[in-house]
């Protein structure tokens, strides 16, 4: 096992990182959803049932659930943005990195060539790319600051009340019109077979 780790070897490592950054927060996201749907069913249940404070106190649980799956869905969001820069930086060090190859070459074929210059401008380049690497990287960690100091009265700012009773509301009319169309497509198949029983009386 190599002592130190070259700098292809690190840049998989992050990349690997990030990759399972995301798919965790996926993940997450994904497990927020099923647990809305399990709280709006029970809101749904209590609501029928007239049960106002148990109902009160599964809409408060929905609507911090709901809030959590939206950050994450934020969280999600930035990191797939800054994962897209960091890939646009390592390109462009790529290219600069190549280039300085390529300069170095044509300079050993053609003395004429200053290679002094060229060195320098592709270490600026170099460097100008890393520099932005790491600017994102540490926007990266000011926006997870950030997100991490959000108090929870800002849950408003993303879930309100509102949304939270339409929702239940939502699940209540849908379950009931199933319901009506039940009976009605049963009191439908009763009239069929009375009128199919008298028709082949008749015949």
């Amino acid at each position: 096992m190599a002592l130190f780790k070259s700098s292809e070897d690190r840049r998989l490592e992050r990349e690997m990182e990030i990759r399972k950054g995301l798919s965790r927060i996926k993940k997450q996201i994904r497990q927020q959803e099923k647990e809305e749907k399990d709280f709006i069913k029970k809101a749904k249940r209590a609501k029928q049932l007239g049960d106002a404070t148990q109902l009160r106190v599964i809409k408060s649980s929905l609507k911090r659930t709901a809030y959590t799956r939206r950050l994450m869905e934020r969280q999600l969001l930035n990191l797939e943005v800054f994962k897209q820069l960091k890939d646009q930086a390592e390109t462009q060090a790529d290219f600069a990195r190549a280039l300085e190859t390529v300069s170095e070459a044509i300079a050993e074929s053609y003395g004429s060539v200053n290679l002094a210059e060229i060195h320098k401008n592709c270490e600026k380049a170099v460097n100008q790319s890393e520099s932005m690497q790491q600017v994102m990287e540490m926007m990266i960690d000011s926006t997870n600051d950030s997100v991490s100091n959000m108090e929870g009265s800002q849950s408003d700012e993303l879930v309100t009340d509102d949304e939270i009773d339409k929702l239940i509301d939502e699940a209540v009319v849908a379950e009931e019109t199933e319901e009506i169309e039940d009976k009605v497509s049963s009191r439908l198949d009763e009239l069929r077979d009375r009128f199919e029983k008298n028709r082949q009386k008749q015949s």
